[in-house]
């Protein structure tokens, strides 16, 4: 009788280890599934550029504004993009553009133009390392008639094979009638000291 008891006992406790086990294993499992999911739910930088609303939150300055075109511009060059978020980058970096900008660039005249430019700096293996803008500080600004303008320089580091570039780049941007900065174009300009 006292065996008896002592083999219940003992499968008792067995079985309570097993159950035991059994808990830990699936909240293990699911803890997993967990690190597992949210490394998968990491964004990408085009994710997070696509994820702004411009018609709500638009740069408030000329340098917030060139710096999100060079966002979307260094995303042509190092992100590996799927065909709908390059279309879906083009048509924001379009609502960066002047109305007069955008009457010279047709959409499909600028998606084709781009593309040609992306194959061409994939084919020739040139990555974009480094953007830098100017200070808001040093955004030059001037009133012609009615119109607003001010300009800005912004310089980018960019990589062929093993060598290393740097170009420089003066935007021109206009006041729209909202109080937006938008790009009327740019120009190649001379090498100068750029402090963020």
């Amino acid at each position: 009788m006292k065996d008896k008891k002592i083999a219940q006992f003992i499968g008792g406790l067995g079985l309570v280890c097993v159950a035991i086990l059994i808990v830990y294993f699936v909240l293990n499992q699911k803890a997993n599934d967990d690190i597992f999911s949210k490394k998968e739910n990491v964004s990408t930088e085009v994710q997070n550029i696509l994820s702004k609303d411009l018609e709500r939150n638009y740069p408030a300055t000329v340098r917030e504004v060139v710096r999100l075109y060079s966002r979307i511009s260094k995303c042509y060059y190092n992100e590996s993009i799927s065909e709908s978020e390059f279309e879906q980058l083009i048509t924001m970096q379009r609502q960066l553009f002047d109305e007069e900008f955008l009457e010279y660039n047709p959409l499909e005249t600028f998606t084709n133009n781009l593309s040609s430019e992306v194959e061409s700096i994939r084919k020739n293996e040139h990555t974009m390392i480094s953007y830098r803008v100017q200070k808001q500080s040093s955004v030059v600004s001037w009133e012609s008639g009615e119109n607003v303008f001010s300009s800005i320089i912004a310089s980018y580091t960019l990589k062929e094979g093993s060598e290393y570039k740097k170009t420089y780049e003066e935007f021109l941007l206009r006041e729209d009638e909202n109080g937006r900065w938008k790009i009327v174009g740019w120009r190649l300009t001379d090498p100068i000291e750029i402090e963020e």
